[in-house]
């Protein structure tokens, strides 16, 4: 019986070889398929992280489908508007209030002289009375401008901290669209702060309107009192003196209506221009709509910039302020 041909080792060897080589190159496939899988991979999660940090897009919810947000002007007139008005404030002026009630105390002094004084039998009465009345209304105008200057401070702080809040919000962001609710709820806190300054504004106004008026009829019973008095021998000394502090309070209340007059003016042009920034927030507020709307960083620096302008006026205040406490 024959026996098998034993195997030739070199064809083994040479077939054990071509296994090896099949299989290496299965790994190698293997792997670069993997590696164009990952590469593949890693193109589209770099390409939708791009998208997602993005800040020309809205993080969206998945059920929100991509759309061009509003380019509506809305924005730019709400913070045009708002800079305007910090503006005509701080450019408003209003004269310092111990101007205005430097010579109430002369005043007092006077209407005591004149009902004490036999020239004056016929007049000193009513000035008597119309110079108590006017100092008074004097007091009352200071402390109505010191509420509103108390007042604006606090219309300033609010505006700072909305801005600041946006400012923080958005910052480093060259620009981002926003659901317009949330400018609802920052006009919202605004309008009501400028409508409460605003009546504020409107009572000292009306207030230094009255004292205006009642110069020129004191004035008026003053100079009566002088005619009055020039028919009386004054050549004693309380004549004398109660001549001089008559023309000294004609003089004093004529200085005082300049000063009444450029408070009413300044008061009138703030007045006019919280109405007017009321009206065109209204407007805003309207015209918003449910879209978004973009804010840039220029727009947030405008705010920024009308902030800072009032509180350069604030601080013009408060040194008026200084002054008329000291008087209190």
């Amino acid at each position: 019986m024959n026996k098998p041909a034993k195997p030739d080792k070199e064809k083994m060897n040479g077939i054990n070889k071509i296994k090896l080589m099949n299989n290496e190159n299965k790994k190698l496939m293997c792997i670069s398929i993997l590696i164009v899988v990952i590469v593949l991979f890693m193109t589209i999660f770099v390409q939708d992280e791009a998208k997602w940090n993005s800040p020309n897009l809205l993080v969206r919810k998945p059920h929100e489908l991509p759309h061009n947000p509003v380019h509506n002007p809305v924005v730019k007139q709400f913070t045009s508007s708002t800079t305007d008005l910090f503006r005509d404030i701080s450019l408003a002026e209003i004269p310092a209030l111990d101007e205005i009630i430097q010579h109430v105390y002369s005043y007092n002094e006077l209407a005591t002289m004149l009902e004490m004084s036999p020239a004056h039998k016929n007049t000193r009465k009513i000035a008597a009375d119309r110079l108590r009345d006017f100092s008074i209304l004097l007091y009352e105008a200071r402390d109505a401008l010191h509420k509103m200057f108390v007042e604006s401070k606090t219309v300033y702080y609010t505006f700072e901290i909305e801005v600041k809040a946006i400012i923080e919000k958005f910052t480093r962001i060259f620009r981002i669209f926003v659901k317009s609710n949330f400018f609802k709820i920052r006009i919202l806190i605004l309008e009501k702060a400028i409508m409460e300054f605003r009546i504020i504004v409107n009572n000292a106004m009306q207030l230094i309107i009255e004292v205006q008026q009642k110069t020129k009829e004191i004035s008026e019973s003053l100079l009566k009192a002088q005619v009055e008095a020039g028919d009386y021998n004054i050549d004693n000394d309380t004549g004398k003196r109660n001549f001089d502090l008559t023309t000294e309070a004609i003089d004093g209340i004529r200085n005082v209506r300049g000063y009444l007059n450029g408070t009413a003016v300044s008061l009138r042009v703030i007045h006019s221009k919280l109405r007017d920034y009321q009206l065109n927030i209204n407007k805003v507020k309207i015209n918003l709509g449910a879209a978004e709307y973009e804010i840039t960083n220029e727009s947030l620096q405008h705010l920024k910039a009308a902030v800072d302008l009032w509180r350069y006026s604030l601080k013009r205040s408060v040194l008026l302020m200084v002054k008329i406490e000291s008087y209190i």
